[in-house]
């Protein structure tokens, strides 16, 4: 007779090697072609300096008014998802797509300092950190593909418990 196999915590954690799924913020107080340039280098920065790390899924960027998305494309801009608006929405989200918030650097959160210290304590709220282009890499960050899959097990494994379902018989009303 063998012994049964050991089951671990970590069972069905498959994150090795997998980057860091990131969304881009950027923030520009003009909307002439030089502007759209300058806002292009700071996703190419946060591209550059965390390659190969962080894999851009998500692009947000505020602007003062809409831009057609042709003239965003021709300044090589990627598709935005929005502003901060809809990234501190979907923040909110059980699954938003990304692990970590990538920008050039803290002022382009806000041009108010206090600005920049609520932003961050929203996203340090829901567990996203922000990570600024210009300042050292975080090594705790690497962790952030093992937690998001770790997360994810303990969802799956609390949703197909039965002690965890909504309708039980106290709350129905049926039970004694």
């Amino acid at each position: 007779m063998s012994a049964p196999t050991a089951t671990t915590a970590t069972d069905g954690i498959t994150a090795a090697s997998e980057p860091i799924r990131a969304a881009f913020y950027g923030r520009k107080n003009r909307t002439d072609t030089i502007a759209l340039h300058l806002l292009r280098q700071q996703y190419r920065l946060c591209e550059q300096r965390f390659r190969p790390r962080v894999v851009i899924t998500h692009c947000f960027y505020d602007l003062p008014t809409d831009v057609d998305p042709v003239m965003l494309h021709d300044a090589g801009l990627p598709r935005s998802d929005g502003g901060w608006r809809e990234l501190a929405a979907s923040l909110s989200t059980p699954e938003p797509g990304y692990d970590l918030i990538v920008c050039e650097k803290a002022e382009r959160l806000s041009r108010d300092p206090f600005g920049v210290l609520d932003r961050e304590r929203l996203a340090a709220q829901h567990c996203v950190p922000i990570a600024y282009a210009t300042e050292p890499w975080d090594p705790v960050l690497e962790m952030l593909p093992h937690a998001r899959a770790l997360t994810a097990l303990i969802r799956r494994r609390v949703l197909g418990s039965s002690c965890f379902t909504i309708e039980n018989l106290y709350m129905s009303g049926q039970g004694v």
